[in-house]
């Protein structure tokens, strides 16, 4: 048994489909399942159940995946055991983040990051998608946190987690009382909407177009360019607008009620870091990304029912 077999375990447990996880593996698929299937015989137990149409984990599957996380999780800390027993690490990291994660979760880690380890010196960068992949290629950043899937041929993508969209409705709006909400009952009118070109604003307009006929999107109107100043604009003015997971972590207790989850299969945004295929801040950001994820919700780290929307990038 190697960490190399677990994590595809848990990559093909997330996907539910050989073919799909030996693509975001970059493997081929026969080399998948043969790891699979040595695995399994060494176990002496199926860890999923094979199907034309889908491939689902057992029951002995479910309680070996959750261990085997456990143990990937512990193998990702080790990797920090060089550095600690050496000086301070030192050097210098620059990140690129989108605007619609970075308000929501860097300040959630970067001053403990920075007691931690006084001799990196960070600079954080909000910017679009498309300027952190020229930045990158440019060897301005270091590395890049965004949404994807995005299509940047001889980059490197690591996923990291994933948000769920949720809907921020006024406490006016006569929908407010419900603790849940379809789609279809939504009118398009009363979004708060962010601008184009942004892959946040891209994805809402996939979860629109699932619920809505193409021309009724015709009619919304209302542009903004944060998500913060959408919601300043339902808490004052009505409407609703979505925001995405992490933005629902920091939300006041008065304003929890206007959270509002999403009936159905939960549309999400796959948020991950993007780099060039040679970095020399390598172990940097090793120590930069065990910081950072140890913020995030370890039910965000997996899909267990939802479907990642495009970027449209």
């Amino acid at each position: 048994m190697t960490l190399l077999q677990l994590s595809y375990v848990l990559e093909l447990s997330r996907y539910n489909s050989f073919s799909l996880t030996a693509k975001r593996l970059h493997i081929s698929q026969p080399a998948l399942s043969l790891q699979i299937r040595k695995l399994e015989e060494e176990l002496g137990i199926h860890l999923f159940k094979r199907s034309p149409t889908a491939v689902t984990l057992t029951a002995e599957g479910e309680r070996f995946v959750e261990k085997a996380r456990e143990l990937l999780a512990l193998a990702e800390k080790l990797k920090d055991l060089p550095f600690e027993l050496e000086e301070k690490p030192e050097g210098t990291l620059r990140i690129g983040v989108i605007p619609t994660l970075a308000p929501y979760w860097f300040p959630m880690f970067v001053s403990s990051f920075s007691k931690k380890y006084t001799k990196i010196m960070l600079t954080v960068s909000e910017m679009k998608t498309d300027d952190i992949i020229a930045e990158l290629k440019n060897g301005q950043l270091d590395a890049g946190f965004l949404s994807t899937p995005v299509h940047a041929p001889g980059m490197e993508f690591r996923t990291l987690f994933y948000e769920k969209f949720f809907l921020y409705v006024s406490d006016k709006h006569e929908l407010y009382e419900k603790e849940t909400l379809n789609l279809k009952n939504i009118d398009l009118k009363e979004l708060w909407y962010l601008q184009e070109g942004n892959c946040f604003q891209n994805q809402v307009d996939s979860i629109c177009m699932y619920a809505h006929e193409p021309n009724e999107l015709q009619n919304v109107v209302y542009l903004s360019n944060s998500i913060e100043s959408l919601c300043r604009m339902v808490e004052t003015s009505g409407g609703m607008t979505f925001i995405p997971e992490l933005a629902t972590l920091s939300v006041s207790s008065d304003e929890e009620e206007m959270i509002k989850e999403i009936e159905g299969e939960a549309p999400l945004r796959e948020i991950s870091m993007i780099t060039t295929r040679i970095s020399k801040s390598d172990r940097l950001l090793e120590l930069f990304l065990n910081v950072a994820l140890s913020v995030i919700p370890q039910r965000m780290k997996t899909i267990e029912n939802g479907k990642v929307l495009s970027t449209g990038i």
